[in-house]
């Protein structure tokens, strides 16, 4: 009689229910926080959290809801955890960050305010996940955080996902996430945020912010186009296309599909002065080509092709590494982490005034492109 006792005693405490749960519609789920900067002296900054609402969330019992999903609510104060508990005047729920999904920024916030300082609270907070990626935005939080998804069920999905066809789109920026930029920040390096903006009422991305390491703030920005030359240097290309326009060549429009492609930086020391050659190494495909008398089965047709391509890439290349010498005076290009490697010595004479050394370092660029397939061709 008392074994069972016993066994019943040891039942009763690993079959009990979990002693600390809360129902989901008593908890603020939140997957997004906006940031913006306001001019006032007794309210700095605006934060917007984006809550789940539960009981409009479509499921097979409840059927087609007509509510929204979530609910945008925006508070101003003077730091980040009194507005957070201002919450609390509004809602019964209060906010819960372990699902969040996106952070945006915006423009004027990280004009003002360094970001290390901006980062410092989230990333302390143990409901913050340092997988949360980060954006950066030129328009207000609020807005960005109130355009209706297309795809998603909640915009802060929607922002997130923006960043997932980099093997489709040499355009598109990778995902930079809290542990990253933390990184990023502890290293005292010069690096990129995406950035999200509004395209006819929808959310799209629209190239990068640029921050510095001398301060910690926004010093400008990339296009699109010139995330693009940046994927190029930092090895990052995973796929998309490389377009040879017919007024740069005497080629018809011509556009290559990229299979797969690798950079190597090779910084080379010579005496003191150091300088980086640069290669990139590609596979592609004739992906469209507007030539339709082309003959790709007669040996050397894609030679003024390649030729072209690596001329559009390396130009590419090459006006990023000038925007990070000329205009900007910042390595986001990341070369610092090849000489930290590879040319260690030289790093500890230079790291305290790299970005003055990183100015005058000659860039060698070579591209190397291979067309391994044609696709479908018309034979006559």
């Amino acid at each position: 009689m008392k074994r069972v006792l016993i066994l019943l005693s040891l039942l009763i405490l690993l079959l009990s229910a979990c002693w600390d749960s809360n129902e989901i519609e008593d908890i603020g789920i939140i997957m997004a926080i906006g940031i913006d900067y306001l001019e006032k002296e007794d309210a700095r900054y605006s934060l917007t959290n984006q809550y789940v609402v539960p009981n409009n969330i479509p499921s097979a019992q409840t059927g087609g809801i007509t509510g929204s999903p979530y609910q945008n609510l925006t508070l101003k104060g003077g730091n980040f955890l009194g507005i957070i508990r201002q919450n609390s005047l509004e809602s019964d729920r209060p906010p819960n960050y372990t699902h969040l999904k996106s952070m945006v920024f915006s423009e004027p916030l990280l004009t003002h305010e360094p970001i290390d300082q901006i980062i410092s609270f989230f990333l302390r907070d143990h409901e913050f996940r340092r997988t949360v990626p980060v954006f950066i935005t030129k328009e207000k939080v609020e807005t960005i955080l109130n355009v209706k998804p297309t795809k998603e069920m909640f915009p802060a999905v929607q922002i997130k996902e923006l960043t997932q066809n980099i093997d489709r789109n040499l355009n598109v920026q990778d995902n930079l996430n809290f542990g990253d930029l933390s990184k990023h920040l502890s290293d005292r390096a010069s690096f990129v945020i995406p950035e999200v903006s509004i395209n006819q009422g929808r959310l799209r991305l629209a190239g990068a912010g640029i921050i510095s390491n001398e301060n910690e703030k926004i010093a400008g920005w990339l296009s699109p186009e010139e995330v693009g030359g940046l994927k190029w240097i930092k090895d990052t290309v995973q796929g998309g296309l490389v377009t040879i326009n017919g007024e740069d060549s005497e080629e018809d429009q011509v556009v290559l599909e990229i299979n797969k492609s690798h950079t190597k930086i090779e910084p080379v020391l010579v005496g003191d002065q150091l300088s980086i050659n640069l290669t990139v190494t590609t596979s592609l495909r004739l992906g469209e080509d507007w030539n339709i008398e082309r003959n790709v089965f007669k040996p050397g047709w894609d030679k003024d092709i390649k030729k072209h391509g690596e001329e559009v890439a390396k130009e590419s290349i090459e006006h990023v590494v000038s925007l990070a010498q000329d205009e900007y005076g910042l390595d986001f290009l990341e070369f610092y982490t090849w000489v930290r490697i590879k040319q260690p010595d030289y790093w500890k004479k230079n790291e305290k005034q790299w970005n003055s050394k990183f100015i005058d370092v000659p860039v060698n660029v070579d591209v190397n492109f291979t067309i391994t397939g044609y696709g479908t061709q018309d034979i006559n």
